[in-house]
């Protein structure tokens, strides 16, 4: 996977595993949900097979995600093919806030992806999910500066439902 970095990518994601993790996220309101996403690397990008929920054990768990440890060191331990993070921001956008930036430092280095999701409150029916997919890059070896200062930056790349 280490040839991938860098590159623009794009993530294949079934349809059974955006709706699984859309209803996760509806399942959790009005607290932020959170949980891994399973996949590979591919030629012309990455495939993601599943998501894995993880509790969200934050001490404001409406404003904030932190991942239940015990679940989280099985996940990185046992499951080979553990490639991203999933959480929801239910109130806002499906875009990085600044609290995300200053915790991407905590899963980047064992991460490829970065994937945020929202309820669509535009939508006609209330369980539609917004779903936006960052690529995490390392800033280290990079011309890259974050207005944050941080040694990972993550860039929006491409979502194809299957």
């Amino acid at each position: 996977m280490a040839a991938l970095h860098g590159q623009q990518n794009t993530f294949y994601i079934p349809s059974f595993v955006e709706q699984e993790m859309s209803k996760y996220m509806f399942a959790s309101l009005p607290l932020e949900a959170c949980g891994v996403v399973l996949g590979e690397a591919a030629a012309g990008g990455i495939r993601i097979s599943r998501f894995q929920p993880i509790r969200n054990v934050a001490p404001d768990p409406l404003h904030h995600f932190a991942l239940e440890d015990a679940e989280w060191i099985r996940c990185v331990f046992n499951e080979p093919q553990l490639i991203g993070l999933f959480h929801s921001h239910p109130r806002t956008t499906p875009i990085p806030s600044n609290e995300d930036l200053r915790n991407l430092p905590i899963f980047a280095g064992l991460l490829q992806l970065y994937f945020i999701g929202s309820p669509d409150l535009t939508a006609d029916t209330q369980s539609k999910m917004l779903l936006n997919g960052y690529q995490i890059h390392s800033n280290v070896d990079s011309s890259i500066v974050t207005s944050l200062g941080q040694p990972y930056s993550l860039q929006p790349t491409p979502l194809c439902v299957t």
